[in-house]
């Protein structure tokens, strides 16, 4: 164990949202060496260390490779300030989704800690989080994952950065060749993993307890938990998942059906034919925007897929099977997801959805069209939206917690319907999207519910009232007490029942918190039996 050296410095500092103070900074060793904090700006009595690196720079010989070590440093580092994100392309400023023009480096691999522990020894339950970004975009140092406002709360808080795109989800028969495990295609979720490696190895420095490890992430951050907890890798080292609006049950491509075809693909559009170690030399040469560059017009290069090492079976086998990872589950999603993802789609007709839904669900799609019906005689573009939104999140979440049920763990399972202030989420100098001041112009959009989790209103976005705020408290309450206990429930909140499928109650987050009847079982109950039906 890592011991903490308290330094006192008698130093003024004027925070922009909290009164001036005087800060009692610590020095926390870790295996790579030593780190000095800070006193959190937004809540006093939490402490911060931002960049530190948990794996070697994935660079030269390292790129598209499991991470190596952290670099052993001498003296002490301050941990003021974040890391740079990971390679990705910028997204547009109109975009809810916007994040600016972001430091970018293949240097990336760092995370930051947010501790409410007063010493070493107050083992407090650990919180790892993994930000969304279809696993090709976002970094964990935004101000809105800002982990002070869960960390006062009697935790300690882990962002952390992880290989995106091509660089992070790129399989190719030669990478597959030269690895010892016969595997490619998953060195983000390897990331991740090392950073479970580093809480266990350093957390209880930090005043964290390493055997209370809560994973947690959204949207592709949500994806990939629930992949970490389908993998054999990460047994031992998470004792509860909390996802997001994950997507990961229906994970099913492989090397061999469409991973190896995809990166040979993404190879040939950057000049670069062959399986050989000559090829690989060259991919490991070329600049990084090159690579970037080729994700827009080639695809990603890949994504999460059954590799057979890290993953190695389908996610919805794994869990279904319950081999690994006996643990709880709270996850959920939100009514509009895809009023969001799609903010900016154009008006389609009732036959151009058709012709879609034909498309996505086949010989199904008249089944999906009667069960959607109200929606597409209301909106086509509306029923759309919430047809991808139940297909690609609503449904995944119920199927994992009804997975989770089966093999006799706990699941919570919620759906979250407040309409939410729209405002770049990532961009706090330029949060006004629409010039509306946070106007609630898309329902329960994909990510609107980060800045309730977080604790974050008082900090990121604008136009929240006091329901905001008091449905933000109890997220908070019940994502620490889970992380805390397994259990979301604790005193003067609303009672959260463990999920049971024959009666599909789930927790309604929204303008009252209640337990309730899934709002969307009629439809999720035809979808999953779509899905079961082909899978």
């Amino acid at each position: 164990m890592f011991c903490v050296k308290r330094v006192i410095l008698f130093q003024m500092v004027v925070f922009s949202i909290s009164q001036t103070a005087f800060a009692d900074l610590p020095e926390v060793g870790t295996n790579s060496g030593t780190y000095r904090g800070h006193t959190s700006q937004v809540a006093d009595e939490v402490t911060v260390f931002q960049g530190i690196g948990y794996a070697a720079p994935p660079v030269g010989v390292l790129r598209w490779k499991p991470p190596a070590p952290a670099i052993p440093f001498a003296g002490v580092k301050a941990a003021d300030r974040v890391g740079a994100a990971c390679w990705q392309a910028r997204n547009p400023d109109n975009s809810v989704y916007a994040r600016g023009n972001l430091h970018r480096s293949e240097d990336c691999l760092y995370l930051n800690v947010f501790t409410g522990a007063e010493k070493s020894e107050d083992k407090l339950p650990v919180m790892v989080w993994f930000h969304g970004g279809g696993n090709t975009a976002g970094h964990g140092g935004p101000l809105i994952f800002d982990g002070s406002n869960l960390a006062k709360r009697g935790a300690v808080v882990i962002t952390a950065n992880y290989r995106l795109g091509a660089f992070g989800f790129l399989a190719h028969p030669a990478l597959t060749s030269e690895s010892e495990q016969n595997s490619s295609g998953m060195y983000g979720i390897l990331d991740q993993l090392k950073v479970l490696q580093w809480v266990q190895n350093n957390v209880a420095g930090f005043g964290g307890d390493p055997d209370r490890v809560t994973i947690f992430g959204q949207s592709a951050g949500g994806t990939d938990v629930c992949l970490i907890m389908s993998s054999p890798l990460a047994e031992g080292l998470v004792d509860g998942v909390i996802g997001q609006s994950p997507g990961c049950i229906k994970t099913s491509r492989t090397l061999a059906s469409g991973g190896h075809e995809r990166g040979e693909n993404f190879a040939e559009v950057l000049g670069i034919g062959g399986l050989g170690s000559s090829a690989l030399e060259e991919m490991r040469e070329l600049d990084p925007q090159q690579i970037v560059s080729a994700m827009g017009s080639a695809g990603s290069g890949g994504g999460p897929l059954v590799d057979g090492w890290v993953v190695p079976d389908r996610p919805y086998d794994l869990l279904e099977n319950g081999k690994q990872n006996q643990i709880n589950v709270m996850v959920g999603g939100l009514a509009d997801e895809y009023f969001g993802l799609s903010h900016l789609a154009p008006d389609i007709t009732e036959p151009e959805l058709t012709a879609y839904l034909d498309r996505v669900y086949g010989s199904g799609s008249s089944e999906v069209a009667e069960a959607y019906k109200d929606e597409i005689a209301h909106s086509p573009l509306s029923a759309q939206k919430i047809i991808n939104g139940d297909n690609g999140f609503i449904l995944s979440s119920r199927m994992w917690g009804r997975l989770v049920e089966a093999r006799g763990n706990d699941a919570y399972v919620y759906y979250f319907t407040r309409n939410a202030p729209v405002f770049r989420l990532y961009v706090p100098d330029a949060k006004d999207l629409n010039g509306d001041g946070g106007q609630r112009t898309l329902g329960a959009y994909h990510s609107g519910e980060l800045a309730y989790v977080f604790n974050n209103l008082g900090i990121v976005g604008l136009g929240w009232n006091d329901t905001d705020h008091e449905l933000s408290n109890t997220m908070a309450d019940y994502w620490v007490n889970f992380a805390r206990n397994g259990n979301p429930n604790g005193p003067g909140l609303p009672d959260w029942p463990t999920y049971n499928s024959s009666s599909d109650i789930v927790q309604i987050l929204g303008e009252e918190v209640k337990p309730a009847v899934h709002p969307r079982k009629v439809q999720l109950d035809r979808m999953e039996n779509l899905f079961l039906k082909t899978r």
